[in-house]
Parts: structure tokens; C-alpha cells; sequence
């Protein structure tokens, strides 16, 4: 099963996400709703990790990291896969994406061609696994979030996927999650 490395939203935002998930989900597009997963930004997907290492180089960023400040701007489309909320790009996200894969480079395989620095764009999934006539629906229905949603990015951590497990997570400039 692939890993993920994952920014969550603070609870506010992440609310306004969910929100537009159960939407999706009345619509018949299940997929995030019913996952498991947090909303987020995910920073990088390896297929292999040395868990204990990217576990301890995970906690020491989030350690070291204060909350980011994010303002979800638009509505984007991964043709064929996704749709999602994106972000405003700050320097500030993309040293962070960099730094991140710069410490974390040697911890797994390589990761996904389309997460590493120069290629990656930052985004919040709505909707995935769709089929393709699903597309537009999908669409109308992100076109109704409020945006911009202003938020923070609060925490990072691993999650294993397919199904989302959550591995663990560390609050951005705090201590380890508890029950993570």
C-alpha cells in the first residue's frame, strides 16, 4: 500500500471541506466522504517508506514547523482523476514542499512523479475515483464551497491509503497527536 505525507487543515476549514464531501456524497460521489481521510495537502505519496525513519524525520518537521497560513482560492480539476480546492501558491508552502522532500528524499522509494518539487500542485481533494460522466457534477458541486476558505495547515502525518490509516501525526509546532 502506498504512504501519504499529510498537512491537515485546522478544524474550521476542515469543516467547510467535510461539508462539500457529504454534499458529494447525497450526489452519489462517495469516495472522500466515506474514506477515512482528513482533509489536507499532501506534501508526497512513496509506494515503499522505512516507516521508523520517516516517522521520526515527520515528527522533527512538525516539531519545527509553525501552522502555515493558506487561503483556498479556486477550484481545480485533475482531469480524469480529481477535483479539488487549491491553493493560493506562497513561497512559504513551496519551501516547506521542498525542505520536506529535500530531509525526506532517502526514507522510502521515489516518490510519485507528480508530489515532487517542480511538478507538485498543492491541493485539497473533493472529489476522486470518479467516473468520467461524474465529472461535471462534481464540479457544480465544488463551484457552491465559499471560497476563499482562509485557513491553517495545524498538522503533518503519515497515512497509509487504500484503505486511509492513519499512521501517525504531530501537531505542527507542538507534540505528537494523541491515539496517532
Amino acid at each position: 500500500m502506498p504512504y501519504a505525507v499529510e498537512l491537515a487543515l485546522d478544524p474550521t476549514s476542515a469543516d467547510a471541506v467535510r461539508l462539500c464531501w457529504r454534499e458529494l456524497e447525497a450526489a452519489g460521489i462517495t469516495w472522500m466522504a466515506r474514506s477515512g481521510a482528513r482533509p489536507h495537502i499532501t506534501l508526497g505519496i512513496w509506494d515503499t517508506l522505512e516507516r521508523d525513519a520517516a516517522e521520526f524525520a515527520v515528527s522533527k518537521l512538525g516539531e519545527e514547523t509553525t501552522p502555515v497560513r493558506l487561503t483556498l482560492a479556486s477550484v481545480g480539476l485533475f482531469p480524469g482523476v480529481a477535483v479539488f480546492l487549491a491553493p493560493t501558491v506562497t513561497r512559504e508552502l513551496l519551501d516547506l514542499h521542498a525542505g520536506f522532500h529535500r530531509r525526506f528524499g532517502g526514507l522510502g522509494g521515489a516518490a510519485w512523479d507528480h508530489y515532487r518539487p517542480g511538478t507538485w500542485v498543492p491541493h485539497c481533494t473533493l472529489a476522486t475515483d470518479l467516473e468520467p460522466e461524474r465529472f461535471g457534477d462534481a464540479l457544480a458541486i465544488a463551484a457552491r464551497v465559499p471560497l476563499p476558505i482562509e485557513c491553517r495547515l495545524v498538522e503533518i502525518g503519515i497515512v497509509e491509503f487504500r484503505p486511509v490509516k492513519q499512521l501517525m501525526s504531530r501537531v505542527l509546532g507542538g507534540s505528537r497527536r494523541a491515539g496517532a
